[in-house]
């Protein structure tokens, strides 16, 4: 009798080939497949399962267009003049180092504001090329006709203007002040305020008109009242980048620069001061005349020859 085997309930002869080849194989397919696809999750909801929601459009819009956000990068550009004034020609410079035939004057019961435009030419205006293109800086002067104050104004023309900045220079009068500007104007006040304007803009524009600056403002005031209500006033009313002020004048306004309204300023301003002291004056060396050296007793005799080669 021909034994039987059994292979997953199925009887099989002696003489068939077992297939235990063919059974491995196909369950390494089985393992393989189960490693790749995972196991289905209970908690996970079957699509039969799945309750039908209704669909927001405007939700959906607004998710999409979160998904991605446009980013334009913002350079700010940097505007430079065109040409250089500084690198014209000698005549073009001359012809525009000028103060502008145009001056404004405002006069008021209290006060006469001169506003003059220097460096742009007889008709105060430069070509768009020539035009600076920083921010303007606006400076506030005190001015008491000391020499301590033409060095501030001077300092702050020289050292701290640039092109296209504005120059304030202020001079305050009182009724009780003896100065020489108002000592020669006569009882009239109007005629007092007229003089010290006159000369407060003629030492500025005397300074103004030996710099290398283009396309300035400079405006003076003549106003009456107390020093501090007055720089007080303007500092307050101004957009100013600095003020500047003298110290230790001889003026007749004598708080001003004797250091009282200097410090005040440096207190009160919501603006930074700058405090000018006076130039020390060099003191000239006369230096005395070097004699020379008498001639010896041999020399003056004949009996030493000097810078001569003895003859042999």
């Amino acid at each position: 009798m021909t034994p039987t085997f059994t292979l997953n309930d199925r009887p099989i002869k002696a003489e068939e080939s077992f297939p235990l080849k063919t059974e491995y194989k196909d369950r390494e397919e089985r393992e393989q497949v189960s490693l790749m696809m995972p196991a289905p999750s209970p908690n996970i909801i079957k699509s039969s399962e799945e309750e039908e929601e209704e669909e927001d459009e405007a939700l959906y819009q607004i998710t999409e267009s979160n998904r991605y956000i446009p980013y334009e990068e913002q350079v700010t550009p940097v505007i430079h003049r065109v040409k250089s004034l500084r690198s014209q020609d000698v005549a073009i410079r001359k012809n525009l180092l000028v103060f502008a035939d145009k001056q404004n004057v405002t006069t008021q019961p209290d006060r006469i504001i001169v506003q003059h435009h220097y460096g742009a030419g007889p008709k105060g205006e430069l070509s768009e090329e020539f035009r600076p293109k920083r921010r303007q800086r606006s400076y506030l002067v005190a001015c008491d006709f000391s020499p301590e104050s033409m060095h501030a104004i001077e300092w702050t023309m020289g050292t701290m203007m640039r092109d296209g900045d504005r120059l304030h220079v202020v001079a305050a009068v009182g009724r009780e002040d003896k100065s020489e500007g108002v000592k020669q104007s006569g009882p009239s006040f109007i005629k007092e305020l007229n003089k010290v304007s006159e000369r407060i803009t003629e030492e500025a524009k005397k300074i103004m008109d030996q710099m290398l600056l283009f396309d300035v403002d400079l405006i003076t005031y003549a106003i009456c009242g107390r020093v501090k209500d007055v720089l007080s006033q303007l500092i307050t009313t101004l957009s100013l980048t600095m003020v500047v002020c003298g110290t230790k004048g001889g003026g007749t306004m004598k708080g001003l620069f004797m250091g009282s309204i200097s410090t005040f300023l440096v207190q009160k301003s919501p603006v930074p001061v700058t405090v000018i002291k006076p130039q020390k004056k060099q003191k000239k060396v006369t230096r005395k005349p070097i004699q020379a050296t008498g001639l010896s007793e041999s020399v003056q005799s004949g009996q030493l020859a000097v810078d001569e080669l003895s003859k042999k």
